[in-house]
């Protein structure tokens, strides 16, 4: 089972950031239905998307310099070697396992939403914001 936040807690003010975590957010509560001979694709089709909204998020903390960096991506491969352990047990047919797995990702991803990526959207909207005054000036 997904345990998603309301939309409100989730949002942290930066678009590319709110709009990958709404979407993992709602592939994440399709696993539930999922028959368990589409669950390895889907889990899979997660992996990937996990690993384009990190190295986005990672693109954006090295441009503006983040001092988190290194934790918060240290994070992320941490996340992605799990999912991808997780995905060879799957494709061993431990299919109730990924399943456990996709709650405990869920529960994660709230957290690092919550703490990393709260952080690091304060730090992009104090730059945006530094830089909007710049150029009014």
């Amino acid at each position: 089972m997904c345990i998603t936040l309301t939309p409100d807690s989730t949002t942290l003010g930066i678009a590319f950031m709110d709009d990958a975590h709404d979407a993992l957010h709602r592939k994440l509560d399709q696993f539930s239905a999922l028959s368990d001979d589409a669950f390895a694709s889907a889990f899979e089709e997660l992996i990937e998307n996990v690993r384009a909204h990190f190295a986005e998020e990672e693109q954006a903390m090295q441009a503006i310099d983040f001092a988190g960096t290194s934790c918060h991506r240290g994070q992320h491969v941490q996340a992605l070697s799990a999912l991808h352990h997780a995905l060879q047990r799957i494709r061993e047919g431990a299919i109730a396992e990924g399943r456990e797995v996709i709650g405990l990702f869920s529960q994660w991803l709230n957290f690092h939403i919550g703490s990393m990526d709260a952080m690091l959207a304060l730090v992009m909207r104090d730059v945006q914001a530094e830089k909007a005054s710049c150029v009014a000036a």
